[in-house]
């Protein structure tokens, strides 16, 4: 097998191609392994500030099936602990540090299109085909779709989505809140590019802060956003960076942030 992925640097953005979009980049254990190695390689290295992941022509089709089958037949002990592993990449997809986009083209079925919703901001192709697919196989949404949809799209749409097992464009996608833009095709990797260097242009730092404060608020009430919040801006303003910008502005010059 070759190379499944490849992290390529495009001045401060990280970007992450899947390189098996002839097969549609399937959602199979190595897939995994090379997600949370990639990932873990970005968010080690300062010069990257955000990263986009592309599939190039299609995202990807979702969970290896065929390749699951012969763990699927040792039983449910050995069918729960692939499915752990599968979860793995999800799981690293979700907890990464820096911003993370989306740019999906073609398919983003199953585990796929649950990766990309891992991602902070989703960008789609006008004629991307999402599909929560699951129904359509005998199985129940996993690899955090069942969370992740409702997180953006809302508790009827999701069901909607995952009961039907309906495929929906990039459009629709946009008009359901599934997804943050939509764009034609051939501008998707630009457009979730130019996402990321306007983020990278801030503070890493309180980038990173911000990302982790509005995480841990989609999971809580407003009393306890309201303390999440207070703990992190506590530390952000006293920083080097937030003093920095207040001195820049008042001088009328360009703030010189040092991440810290």
């Amino acid at each position: 097998m070759g190379e499944l992925m490849r992290l390529d640097r495009d001045g401060p953005v990280g970007v992450l191609r899947f390189l098996c979009p002839e097969r549609r980049n399937p959602y199979s254990i190595a897939f995994v392994e090379a997600l949370i190695a990639n990932l873990r390689q970005a968010e080690m290295d300062d010069a990257i500030r955000a990263v986009v992941m592309t599939g190039g022509e299609h995202f990807s089709s979702g969970g290896d099936l065929v390749g699951f089958r012969a763990e699927i037949a040792k039983g449910a002990r050995a069918t729960s602990q692939m499915v752990d592993m599968v979860h793995d990449g999800g799981r690293a997809a979700y907890q990464f540090k820096k911003p993370l986009i989306a740019a999906v083209n073609g398919i983003a079925y199953g585990a796929g299109l649950s990766l990309a919703l891992s991602a902070d901001i989703v960008v789609a192709a006008e004629d991307a085909r999402l599909c929560e697919v699951f129904a359509k196989v005998g199985g129940c949404p996993d690899t955090g779709s069942s969370w992740l949809l409702q997180q953006r799209a809302g508790a009827g749409v999701a069901r909607m989505l995952v009961l039907t097992g309906r495929e929906i464009d990039g459009r629709t996608a946009r008009e359901l809140r599934v997804v943050e833009e939509c764009v034609p095709a051939g501008e998707v990797e630009n457009r979730a590019i130019e996402i990321a260097r306007e983020i990278a242009a801030h503070p890493a730092f309180g980038m990173q802060t911000t990302k982790r404060v509005m995480r841990a608020a989609a999971e809580c009430s407003y009393l306890e956003a309201l303390e999440i919040e207070r703990d992190a801006q506590s530390v952000l303003l006293c920083a080097h960076d937030f003093p920095e910008a207040m001195n820049a502005f008042q001088e009328k010059r360009p703030p010189r942030f040092k991440d810290c």
